[in-house]
């Protein structure tokens, strides 16, 4: 089984590539969920005309890091990085309007419910960490995000 060590690049879990990828950096991953750490760029795909991040784009920020969840299985399999499908959420709750460039964001996910389907329930939250200070977190967002995580060959039993 490979050996996963944390803190671990976030390019080692999910496919995404900048500008479409807001996560920088994983702080854990298990069985139950993962935690993840954002560095606001200006030059994200989802930055507004003076470089901020509006609050809605932490559902992906939920969302990457649910991927980093799926990742680390994929991983422990000996397979690389695969996209999931992003089905919605049950409620979302953001008491920050937006992020400048360079505040730096911790999501943290907790799987609360998974189907023999491939559906799967996490709760989310994100909070502003002021300076890179986690002792100094303030919340930013939380969510209840349902996501696919297709099952082996899936896609091909849907297109044969």
């Amino acid at each position: 089984m490979p050996e996963i060590t944390f803190p671990a690049p976030a390019e080692d879990f999910i496919p995404q590539r900048p500008p479409m990828r807001f996560v920088d950096e994983v702080l854990s991953a298990d069985e139950t969920g993962a935690v993840t750490r954002t560095t606001v760029r200006a030059d994200s795909i989802a930055a507004d005309a003076a470089g901020r991040l509006p609050a809605m784009a932490l559902i992906e920020v939920m969302a990457q890091t649910i991927g980093v969840f799926a990742g680390r299985i994929h991983r422990l399999a000996g397979e690389g990085p695969r996209p999931g499908l992003l089905l919605g959420t049950r409620r979302m709750n953001l008491p920050v309007d937006s992020f400048a460039p360079g505040d730096v964001l911790r999501c943290t996910v907790e799987k609360a419910f998974e189907s023999d389907e491939g559906l799967w329930q996490f709760k989310c939250a994100v909070d502003l960490l002021p300076q890179g200070d986690e002792n100094a977190a303030r919340p930013a967002g939380d969510a209840v995000l349902t996501v696919f995580n297709p099952p082996d060959g899936y896609f091909e039993k849907l297109a044969a």
